[in-house]
């Protein structure tokens, strides 16, 4: 424990008449021991309290650390084994059979959580009439020291700081244990720098929940400053009590205060109970706001409201720790672009009819009037205000919210209106900076007199300057554009936060039968492997209630060294006892839940979860390399995976392997240097990858054959080639792994299968839904379009010398202007999207003179005109047909996938998978996991894209279908359904 534990107050002491609730495996196998509370209150006279410099039993006292509500805290060595630990007695002034059974339990609750981030309990006993527990001796002071000594921690050490601690209270209340006792002077801090929860005094398991913390006398057991109101009160307590302490604990760090303070215990009580904290960002204003309501959001008064879990609260607390975010790629940004704009165009098109007649944009003059001008301003504040408020309040606009990205300022929460509004205007404003203001109407005045050329050039000014926007983005800054690094803005990925993935093992019960003999102070039940000189036995320490590995070995073999009984790092077994004699020779170490590596080789496993396991070995090889303690030998058969997803290194075969299995164990290394712990993790990748036992000479020098991310692959070649100078250099790599996606998401997926489909699926969708609502009024609009072209082009050829001849174009006026004379004259046609869009302004003049010349042609002479025009009036579509049709949008759809098609197999071609798909990092690999050749990435796109490059000519080679159930219709809507099929299904998987 630590070395500067805190004294609660005398309010703190538990009553004497307080009921014990105790806690463990429901099915206890049959074992006898001594009862640890049989001493009489009555005896405490005589009972020899420790002393630092003398023996307290079994342990060399060396000094006095501290005090808390129950125990006091000495440094002690225990003589016989050597462990230096933090012994934890009972008061002086506790003494009766209840007070030793809650302090008991304590020791009880703690040993039934092992993890790193939680200080671990060697054993509990009764030491002279005093009951004690030994626990791991923690070094380095408690966060509660670290604020009182250096003030305010910064933000990315506290908020890491009680990451940690969740971590290990995720493990406690996996195992069914509640602290209760949350706050900075139980967080104890090691000599590495890490943090680990302790002082499990107040514990409850959750089957018992429901203990009152208030003693008879009304005294509150614990400290009532980082208690949750519902724990003041003593109601039904659950995760979420815990996590108003986490809360109370980070506000403590970050401000250097509690939420709550006043003099004496009742005005916090008071206060706790009424009051609504002050928010962290306005204690320290350098506090991100994010985080801020992330701490309130714990310390709600009502639970309901509170973060539900551990793991959602790491989720909210991650962005703000030092580990780095995950910067959003630029395919997963263009999608969310290309979805934003999809939302916006909609209602921009609606906001320009109902501010502009649709005739009038036609006209050049509309550019230079003020009206336009008010109407790009009051289109781009629209615009702007689109995107700078929900990104500046939540974090994301809609399309970035689909895509699952998240807009954050310098603070790593969410950028604020001010910042964001400034990133949207430059992001808007640059790019349209050429249609915009004054310079727009010289613009198209002088475009209209050079041609269409010009035109074209002017409008992809607009797609050139946004390009230049992201000139500097790279994958060292983030992929920052222009406007982000002007508004000090990052786009990252929201889901950035992977847990470790955990282990589904069945847990293995005790016998119920009674023990077969003991050993030492264990239970033994079971032997698990044997063999000549040593045998591994399945023990049970009935006081801690907790299973242990027992070591049998040869009555010669030498003791455990020091170092090693001293061992408490995560990737090894804790050593708890042991004892050389003439009679027994034996070593006990913690037994972990979980699965041997070998009886996992069965099947392949995900980089997702190896990475981890990787991760666990190297930091252990290198940490046994720096002092010496590694493992006398390495092999795939010492590797236990726990539980909760950690792998940790034995020093013996793991427990549980049938012999076909170990049999096929090649044979075990010696790892003495950096360069042979590269070899033995090279060999555990490639055996869990592959899914196999695999010899170490076999997996020299050759990575895992499975498809891998492509950073990964290098990196297991860097390992494979033993290429890592330094064990920093590469833990660094593995830790950076980690933060990366390991497989091809969802969302990339959709990104890539969208972005191919987005222009020739929405655009015809989208065109043909709007010339279906507003050309419905007008069914005979095309049939009048292809008559004025006509006109058009006749009006061009040169007229008759004689002027009584009947000109070519008169039969075709008549037939227009006794035909469409309603449409004509119909000025609302003309102010229609449909009107706008398929006459141009000169065909609108042709027909407002065809009608002049024409007033009310009789008809006779329409129909004797449709006569003479019988050939050119066959070929205009029937009426209700004139509108954009189905077959349009259907055959245009076919068009533009296969300009598609092109694009995409010259792009597979030069950029060996295609450009989409490195927007959206995905690469395309052999079966093997080796980069695919750009022949055959050329060959998939041309396997994928093919149909498409057969559907295309359709349009062009075949006539008008009756129906939509023709097959000119049916093959393209076929092969869009396959598309769309494909994509869910490529997404789903």
């Amino acid at each position: 424990m630590s070395g500067n534990e805190t004294s609660d107050s005398e309010a703190d002491r538990p009553s004497a008449k307080q009921d014990e609730h105790g806690t463990g495996p429901a099915d206890q196998p049959t074992v006898s021991v001594p009862s640890l509370g049989h001493q009489k209150h009555a005896r405490s006279r005589t009972k020899s309290w420790p002393t630092a410099g003398r023996h307290f039993g079994p342990y060399q006292i060396m000094r006095r650390l501290g005090a808390g509500g129950m125990g006091e805290v000495y440094e002690a060595e225990h003589t016989e084994s050597g462990h230096r630990v933090a012994l934890k007695v009972l008061r002086h002034s506790l003494g009766s059979a209840n007070d030793q059974k809650r302090f008991l339990r304590e020791g009880r609750l703690a040993a039934s959580v092992s993890h790193p981030h939680s200080v671990y309990v060697y054993g509990t006993e009764e030491i002279e009439g005093i009951a004690a527990i030994s626990m791991e001796m923690v070094t380095g002071g408690t966060l509660a020291d670290r604020v009182k000594k250096h003030g305010r921690l910064p933000v990315t050490e506290a908020v890491d700081a009680i990451l940690q601690v969740i971590s290990g209270l995720a493990a406690a209340e996996a195992v069914g244990v509640l602290h209760r006792d949350i706050k900075p002077a139980n967080c104890f801090v090691d000599s590495d720098g890490a943090v680990k929860i302790g002082d499990y005094g107040l514990s409850t398991s959750t089957e018992t929940r429901q203990e009152t913390l208030l003693t008879t006398a009304g005294s509150f057991l614990g400290t009532p400053t980082y208690a949750s109101p519902e724990q003041l009160q003593g109601e039904k307590l659950d995760v979420r009590s815990d996590i108003y302490s986490v809360g109370a604990t980070l506000y403590h760090l970050l401000t250097g205060r509690a939420p709550f303070e006043a003099e004496g215990a009742v005005r916090v009580v008071a206060k706790i109970m009424k009051e609504v904290p002050e928010p962290p960002s306005v204690a320290r204003p350098e506090i991100p706001k994010g985080l801020s309501r992330a701490v309130l959001r714990c310390l709600d008064k009502q639970p309901s409201r509170r973060v539900h879990n551990y793991v959602e609260l790491e989720r909210e607390l991650v962005p703000f720790s030092s580990t780095a975010l995950t910067p959003a790629g630029l395919g997963l940004r263009f999608l969310a672009g290309a979805i934003d704009n999809f939302i916006w165009i909609p209602p921009s098109i609606i906001f320009t009819f109902l501010y502009f007649d649709f005739a009038a944009l036609s006209d050049p003059g509309l550019y230079q009037s003020t009206a336009f001008r008010l109407f790009v301003v009051i289109s781009l504040v629209a615009r702007l205000i689109y995107f700078a408020v929900p990104e500046g309040i939540w974090g994301a606009s809609l399309g970035k919210a689909v895509c699952r990205l998240r807009v954050v300022g310098p603070e790593r929460s969410v950028a604020g209106v001010p910042k964001a509004l400034l990133r949207a205007s430059v992001f808007a404003i640059v790019p349209a900076l050429p249609s915009m203001g004054a310079f727009v109407s010289d613009t198209i005045a002088a475009l209209s007199t050079r041609g269409d050329w010009a035109t074209i050039a002017f409008s992809y000014l607009y797609w050139a300057l946004l390009l230049i926007l992201f000139a500097r983005a790279r994958r060292r800054n983030g992929y920052c554009g222009l406007h982000e690094l002007v508004s000090n803005t990052r786009v990252i990925l929201k889901s950035a936060y992977r847990a470790r993935p955990v282990v589904r093992s069945a847990s293995e019960k005790m016998p119920t039968t009674k023990a077969q003999r003991h050993i030492g102070p264990y239970a033994v039940f079971a032997s698990l492997t044997k063999s000549d000189c040593e045998e591994l036995l399945l023990g049970y320490d009935a006081i801690l209630r907790r299973r242990v590995w027992i070591q049998v070995l040869p009555d010669a073999a030498p003791p455990v060294s020091t170092s090693r009984r001293h061992l408490g790092r995560p990737g090894r077994l804790r050593w708890l006892n042991g004892k050389r004699t003439v009679q027994e020779c034996w070593d006990a170490y913690e037994a972990p839940e979980g699965t041997p590596l070998l009886t996992m080789l069965g099947e392949r496993h995900r980089w997702s979860s190896v990475r981890y396991w990787l991760l666990d070995l190297a930091e252990e090889i290198a940490a046994g390399l720096e002092n010496q303690s590694v493992p006398s030998a390495f092999g795939l058969d010492r590797v236990w995976i726990t539980s909760d997803g950690r792998a940790k290194l034995l020093d013996f075969p793991a427990p549980g392997v049938d012999e076909e299995s170990r049999g096929r164990q090649p044979p075990v290394l010696s790892v003495e240097n950096m360069a042979s712990g590269q070899a033995f993790l090279n060999q555990f990748a490639v055996a869990t990858l592959e899914g196999r036992i695999i010899d170490p000479d076999e997996t020299r020098r050759r990575t895992p054959a499975v498809p891998l991310p492509l950073r990964t692959r290098a990196f297991l070649k860097t390992l494979s080639e033993q290429a890592f100078e330094t064990s920093e250099q590469l833990i660094s790599n593995l830790k950076s792994l980690i933060t990366q996606a390991a497989v091809v998401s969802r969302w990339n997926r959709l990104g890539h299968m969208a972005s191919c489909g987005f222009i020739p699926i929405v655009i015809p969708a989208f065109l043909f839904l709007i010339m279906f609502l507003v050309g419905r009024p007008y069914p005979d609009a095309k049939a009048l379009q292809i008559c004025l072209e006509r006109l058009e082009k006749l009006q061009t050829q040169p007229s008759p010398l004689d002027a009584n001849a009947v000109r070519p174009h008169r039969p075709l006026e008549v037939y227009v202007a006794g035909r469409f004379r309603g449409m004509i004259s119909d000025a609302s046609f003309w102010s229609s999207p449909l009107g706008g869009a398929l006459m141009s302004p000169s065909q609108r003049q042709i027909a407002e003179r065809v009608l002049a010349d024409h007033p009310d042609p009789p008809v006779t002479q329409v129909a004797k005109a449709a006569i003479e025009l019988s050939p050119f009036l066959d070929d205009l579509p029937r009426r209700g047909e004139e509108r954009f049709s189905a077959f349009d949008a259907l055959s245009g759809g076919a068009l533009l996938f296969g300009w598609v098609s092109i694009l995409g197999l010259f792009s597979a071609l030069v950029c060996r998978g295609g450009v989409l798909l490195q927007l959206f990092r995905i690469a395309v690999v052999s079966k093997n996991g080796t980069r695919a050749s750009r022949l055959r990435t050329f060959w998939r796109s041309c396997l994928a894209w093919s149909p498409w490059l057969l559907v295309m000519p359709i349009p062009f080679f075949t006539e008008r279908p009756e129906s939509i159930f023709d097959p000119q219709c049916l093959v393209p809507l076929l092969l869009v359904t396959l598309f769309v099929v494909g994509a869910v299904r490529s997404v789903a998987n």
